[in-house]
C-alpha cells in the first residue's frame, strides 16, 4: 500500500529541479535540503550525476527560493566538486538523462578544470569619503579649483563646482583602473583562472572571481590581507567562497 502511495505521489511530481552536476557513480541522498523542503538526490549517467529534487511545478520565483537554492549548493559543495546550475533549472528526469549523455564529454572537461579548486569572489570598493579628500589634497589642479570656490555662494560657483566634480570623477576613474588592474594581476598569478566582471556600483573598484587550487587558498588569503594593508586607507575588500559559476556555462534549459 505504501509503495502504491509513493508511486502515485511521484507521478504527480513530474519535474526535477536541478542544483548541480557532480562526479559520482554512487547514489547519494543529501536529505531534505531542497526547495519546499524536498529531498535532494542524484540521477546518474556513467560517473557523473545531476543533483535534483522532485517538484510539482516547473517555475520558481527567485525571491521565494533563491536563498534555498544557494544553501543547497553550499551543502553539496562540502562533499563534491560541483558544476553549479543557474537558478530555475527544472525539467523531466528523461531530459536530465539525455542532457547528461549528450554533454558527457564537455562535463568531464569541466570537472578536469574544477576538481581540487574553489571559486573565490572578490569585491573591492572605495572608502569614498577618504579617497575624495585625498584626491582633493594631492591633485594640484583640483586643490586650486577647490580653493577658488570655498566660501563663495553656490549660485555664483555652480559651473565651477560642476567642473570640479567632473575633474574629481576623472581622477577617480583613472585611479580605479590602475588599482583594479594591479590587484587583479597580483591575485591572478596564484590562481588557475580569473575573470573580471562588471562593477555593480560607482563606488566599486573591482568585481572579480578567481579559481584557486585548494592547496593555495592560504596563499590567496595572505595576499588579500597584504593588499588590504597596502590599500587600507582607500579600499574595502571582501571575498567569499562561491560555486564556480564564473568558470562554467551549463544550462539544461534556457
Amino acid at each position: 500500500m505504501k509503495s502504491m502511495l509513493r508511486t502515485e505521489t511521484q507521478s504527480k511530481r513530474r519535474w526535477r529541479y536541478v542544483y548541480a552536476i557532480i562526479p559520482s557513480r554512487k547514489e547519494h541522498d543529501f536529505g531534505q535540503i531542497g526547495l519546499d523542503d524536498e529531498n535532494v538526490y542524484t540521477i546518474h549517467y556513467r560517473e557523473i550525476a545531476a543533483v535534483v529534487s522532485d517538484s510539482s511545478t516547473k517555475t520558481f520565483e527567485v525571491l521565494d527560493y533563491g536563498i534555498t537554492h544557494q544553501q543547497a549548493l553550499e551543502k553539496i559543495m562540502k562533499e563534491y566538486c560541483v558544476i553549479p546550475m543557474s537558478f530555475g533549472q527544472s525539467t523531466t528526469e528523461g531530459d536530465i538523462k539525455t542532457f547528461l549523455s549528450r554533454n558527457y564529454p564537455k562535463l568531464r572537461i569541466y570537472f578536469t578544470k574544477l576538481v581540487g579548486k574553489t571559486e573565490l569572489g572578490l569585491k573591492v570598493t572605495w572608502k569614498i569619503d577618504t579617497t575624495i579628500k585625498e584626491i582633493a589634497s594631492s591633485n594640484i589642479k583640483i586643490r586650486a579649483m577647490k580653493h577658488q570656490i570655498e566660501g563663495k555662494p553656490l549660485e555664483k560657483t555652480y559651473r565651477q563646482r560642476l567642473t570640479l566634480g567632473t575633474k574629481v570623477a576623472e581622477e577617480l576613474t583613472k585611479r580605479e583602473e590602475k588599482i583594479a588592474s594591479e590587484i587583479f594581476a597580483r591575485l591572478g598569478r596564484i590562481s588557475a583562472d580569473a575573470k573580471m566582471n562588471k562593477n555593480l556600483s560607482d563606488e566599486m573598484v573591482l568585481n572579480a572571481a578567481f579559481l584557486v587550487d585548494k592547496t593555495k587558498e592560504q596563499d590567496f588569503d595572505t595576499l588579500v590581507n597584504t593588499l588590504e594593508q597596502e590599500y587600507g586607507e582607500k579600499l574595502l575588500m571582501k571575498y567569499v567562497v562561491a560555486p564556480p559559476y564564473n568558470f562554467v556555462n551549463v544550462r539544461i534549459r534556457s
